[in-house]
């Protein structure tokens, strides 16, 4: 009897280990696999995909429309028409109007319109040709040219050295204003031609200057 008391306490405690040890082992199975269920959220990351895909054709025609009004094709434009009777080819452009058939009187009135899209070398050069072919009679446009203070020395140059051939009641007026003026190039020189030609030097007292220009004029008009 002893013995089988001790078989039964010994059965007892076998099957009492053996269930304990299957407790466990079934709770960790279930641990283990219980995050099986994370690739749930794979559905959730597949929407992105267009999402990626979609702003390329949103950016696409952006670029474009924007880019198009940069492109001002009528500044570009403007500026050869403004540059090209001064910059372009002037030299043959005054050979064609001296060059030409027409009268002389066309002539001038042909190259005074292109004098103030010359640049400096092609006025002087106009200013050369404008000497030789204006007569006295139609000179009081040249000689408002020369008066100008503005115009680059090369041709106030071409032009005083212009009007020293011209007769005295349009010589000598002329270079009294030039005198006068204190902003003009040829200022100084134009008072020691007066001096020259009249013999007297009044300084700054233009009307003296005026009053003794008339009298002597009145004897030389040529």
């Amino acid at each position: 009897m002893a013995v089988l008391a001790v078989a039964a306490v010994v059965g007892i405690g076998v099957g009492v280990g053996l269930f304990a040890a299957r407790g466990p082992a079934y709770s960790h199975v279930a641990t283990a696999q219980a995050p099986e269920p994370a690739p749930a959220p794979a559905p959730a990351v597949a929407p992105t995909h267009p999402l990626v895909s979609n702003p390329p054709l949103d950016v696409k025609p952006v670029v474009p429309t924007d880019t198009m009004p940069i492109v001002q094709a009528s500044n570009f434009a403007s500026a050869p028409t403004n540059t090209m009777a001064s910059n372009t080819n002037w030299e043959d452009k005054i050979d064609e109007i001296v060059g030409s058939d027409e009268a002389d009187t066309n002539k001038v009135k042909e190259l005074y319109a292109l004098f103030p899209k010359l640049p400096p070398d092609g006025q002087e050069e106009a200013a050369q040709h404008l000497s030789n072919l204006v007569d006295d009679d139609d000179y009081a446009p040249l000689g408002e040219m020369l008066k100008n203070d503005k115009l680059p020395e090369g041709v106030l140059d071409e032009l005083l050295a212009d009007v020293l051939n011209r007769p005295n009641n349009l010589k000598l007026p002329l270079l009294l204003d030039l005198a006068q003026d204190p902003n003009h190039a040829k200022r100084d020189e134009a008072k020691d031609l007066l001096e020259l030609y009249l013999g007297e030097d009044y300084g700054t007292d233009w009307n003296s200057w005026g009053q003794h220009m008339t009298n002597w004029l009145q004897q030389n008009p040529d």
